[in-house]
């Protein structure tokens, strides 16, 4: 049965994107009541795709693109969550048929929204790599999609000046060490030096959670320890 139509479809997306967070965050309500945010609000971002077709204003679209992006990190970040709970309980975490379709929903999302909007589809790469990383997949398509999430591996080789990692980057740095097998990528010492740019950068930014993500993950390569998500 499908949801009934929201009222205000991107101002409902945004209360309940912003709920979702804040469930995730206080970590009181558990993981259902942050998939269920997300679900609603997914529902209602499709709905504001829907009536926005053709787009009408760049605002929307937007705000669209940024609600888009937070809902994914948001179950990206929940995924994460149950894994490392579920490593300290030496189990796999699996992902939920729900978990799965709900991410591949705002994927679809994104993904129309980058048809018009340039600066989603490196998004996109790096969320495709983390659906196919939640799913299990093959893990040769999943590095290749987070080398292209990454800005400056794409401007290796072309005479121009590497940029600067970003917070993005970080992102597709870490879930390339904490979840890609260690054939898929650069020696310890490569790594380490990848991760403290990174870090130096989050530093700056003052996003001091993917800060101490990065600083765990230098302390486990530095220690030769095998290096996981915790």
């Amino acid at each position: 049965m499908s949801p009934p139509p929201c009222r205000k479809p991107l101002p409902r997306a945004a209360l309940h994107s912003f709920r979702a967070v804040r469930a995730l965050l206080s970590k009181q309500d558990g993981s259902q009541a942050t998939l269920t945010h997300c679900e609603k609000a997914s529902s209602c971002l499709r709905e504001s795709l829907e009536l926005g077709s053709p787009p009408k204003g760049t605002i929307d679209k937007a705000v669209q693109f940024l609600l888009c992006d937070l809902l994914l990190v948001t179950r990206t970040n929940l995924w994460q969550q149950q894994m490392g709970a579920s490593q300290q309980r030496s189990c796999l975490y699996q992902a939920s048929a729900l978990e799965l379709r709900g991410f591949q929903q705002d994927l679809s999302s994104l993904r129309r929204l980058a048809q018009t909007l340039r600066p989603a589809m490196r998004r996109v790469f790096l969320h495709e790599a983390t659906a196919r990383l939640m799913a299990r997949a093959s893990p040769t398509r999943t590095h290749q999609l987070l080398d292209r999430s990454l800005r400056r591996r794409g401007v290796q080789g072309t005479g121009e000046p590497e940029s600067h990692p970003t917070p993005r980057d970080s992102e597709a740095l870490l879930l390339a060490c904490c979840y890609l097998p260690p054939s898929f990528l650069a020696g310890p010492g490569q790594r380490v030096g990848m991760l403290a740019e990174a870090a130096r950068t989050l530093d700056k930014l003052g996003d001091r959670r993917t800060l101490h993500d990065c600083q765990q993950m230098i302390i486990k390569l530095g220690s030769g320890t095998t290096v996981t998500s915790g």
